[in-house]
């Protein structure tokens, strides 16, 4: 990839090409990689034991197949083909029940995360006493940038003002991208490891170690942005996340995986160069704003693809999410060839109303 400059925003911000294009490393796709690097652990298991002679891997509805109509009739939830299993679940299902603009972004995330394994020494008051203080200190740099705005004869009201005040109060909080991960072209093998740590894609993690990837640092502008009123918003293209702030007239483009300076942009082609795409190539929400359940959506794609690396013991977690995922983001076209190519995998069906996926008895020495 070839690297453009980029220009520093103080309190206005200009707008720049963003550079640095290397560390874009974010999520997962089926036409990124997403079954030859992270779900190979697990097809691969499946297909090897099967050429062993082992039990296949078989899905377990709770009862036989229901028509359109019995599903109609059903009360389907807010998490799609199949329900919420644990109190975390039970707990974000009722929110999205809700409005869109309702959804706390900041439960969100932690409900999501609090069914990792990695993050169960983490409670969650501790995730929000650290949310809360880092709030709290973006809010004073706002406060003390704005002072430094008005000295300078500066329109506190103009977007331009504001955008750039949030993006550098959200700078100072000093989040690094995680430095194993910082290479121009990351190989198959430092992409899994990027999904294996949780602390690399969560905001539980980020808010931890002070380092992130596209997949994690976009959240922090997200969750506090909403906690302090304003409107940024989240973008999905091709393998990679950013921010955008939009309000009537004005349209600005962020991107977080660049941490020591601001970097932004108001137009969206640097971003297709870099995925290697035309705007005749967008599909679906491609480089628009998500709404709230298409952000939820998206953070259970990111778990789903954590479960993808713990091997086949995890593949009815991994499905569960990705089922979750497509529900919330139907026009998230990485998602969609995801569940595709997985749910046809493993034989899954719409008529199915639960799932088990077990793992398969090894019969003879393995390969």
């Amino acid at each position: 990839m070839s690297k453009s400059s980029k220009k520093n925003a103080g309190a206005n911000l200009p707008g720049g090409t963003i550079r640095q294009r290397s560390l874009w490393h974010g999520r997962f796709l089926i036409l990124g990689g997403f079954l030859l690097v992270v779900a190979v652990a697990s097809i691969y298991a499946f297909t090897r034991t099967q050429q062993n002679g082992g039990r296949a891997d078989r899905l377990a509805p709770s009862r036989q197949k229901v028509t359109p109509e019995e599903n109609a009739l059903s009360g389907r939830t807010e998490f799609g083909q199949f329900p919420p299993y644990t109190e975390a679940e039970r707990e974000l299902e009722k929110m999205l029940r809700g409005k869109d603009e309702d959804i706390d972004l900041a439960l969100v995330n932690w409900l999501i995360a609090a069914d990792i394994p990695q993050f169960s020494d983490l409670t969650r008051e501790a995730y929000f006493t650290q949310l809360d203080a880092m709030i709290a200190q973006a809010r004073q740099e706002m406060a003390r940038m704005q002072e430094v705005a008005i000295g300078r004869g500066e329109n506190l009201n103009a977007p331009k003002t504001r955008c750039a005040i949030f993006c550098n109060a959200i700078i100072k909080l000093r989040f690094a991208y995680t430095e194993e991960f910082r290479q121009e072209n990351i190989t198959p093998a430092l992409m899994k490891a990027l999904y294996t740590d949780a602390h690399n894609i969560f905001l539980a993690g980020l808010l931890r170690t002070r380092r992130g990837s596209c997949v994690s640092l976009p959240l922090i502008y997200l969750v506090i942005g909403q906690r302090l009123g304003v409107p940024v918003h989240l973008v999905a293209i091709g393998k990679h996340y950013f921010i955008r702030w939009e309000e009537p007239g004005y349209h600005m483009n962020v991107e977080t995986t660049i941490v020591d300076k601001v970097s932004v942009t108001p137009d969206e082609s640097v971003y297709l160069e870099v995925e290697g795409m035309t705007r005749d190539q967008l599909t679906g929400s491609d480089l628009r704003n998500l709404t709230h359940r298409e952000v939820v959506g998206n953070i259970f794609f990111a778990r789903s693809a954590y479960w993808a690396t713990k091997g086949p013991e995890r593949s009815t977690q991994q499905c569960l999410d990705l089922s979750h995922a497509r529900y919330l983001a139907p026009d998230d076209p990485g998602i969609k060839a995801s569940h595709q190519a997985i749910f046809n995998h493993y034989g899954i069906r719409p008529e199915h109303t639960s799932i088990e996926i077990k793992p398969k008895e090894r019969k003879g020495n393995s390969i």
